[in-house]
């Protein structure tokens, strides 16, 4: 059995705005706090310095979703290569509802991380092939 100090837990941080070890990640203050999906593997992280409770999948597509990791990260995949939904969903073996979901909450998920770290950026110019696929040919 697995002990709580052989796991390395440095990926993750406190998601409490209001912990002064808010965001830091590779301390040493979070535990291991149970199984919220044990089935799964899905661990729950406790704060040491605040208390707070939360599953190892907060901040990610995956949080409060049922989803197994082994069928999101291809259906990612395909999706991120341009595949389209109907294709996605035969070649994963899931529904087109959960590939639609998934595509919802991974672009909403990629939005917030894309604003949040693409700063001043100054575009001087556009590429013909996309400005090309905006306008559409009408003939």
């Amino acid at each position: 059995m697995e002990r709580a100090h052989e796991h390395d837990w440095s990926a993750f941080a406190c998601p409490n705005p209001r912990c002064p070890a808010f965001g830091q990640r590779g301390s040493d203050n979070l535990r291991p706090h149970g199984w919220s999906r044990k089935a799964h593997g899905i661990r729950c992280l406790r704060c040491t310095v605040c208390g707070k409770s939360f599953s190892e999948r907060a901040g990610t597509p995956l949080f409060r979703s049922r989803l197994p990791e082994a069928k999101a990260v291809p259906i990612a995949q395909h999706l991120a290569e341009g595949t389209g939904m109907r294709p996605t969903s035969r070649r994963c073996g899931v529904s087109l509802n959960r590939v639609l979901r998934f595509a919802v909450r991974a672009g909403k998920h990629a939005e917030g991380f894309h604003d949040e770290w693409v700063r001043h950026v100054q575009v001087r110019q556009v590429p013909a092939d996309e400005a090309w696929s905006f306008v559409g040919k009408k003939r």
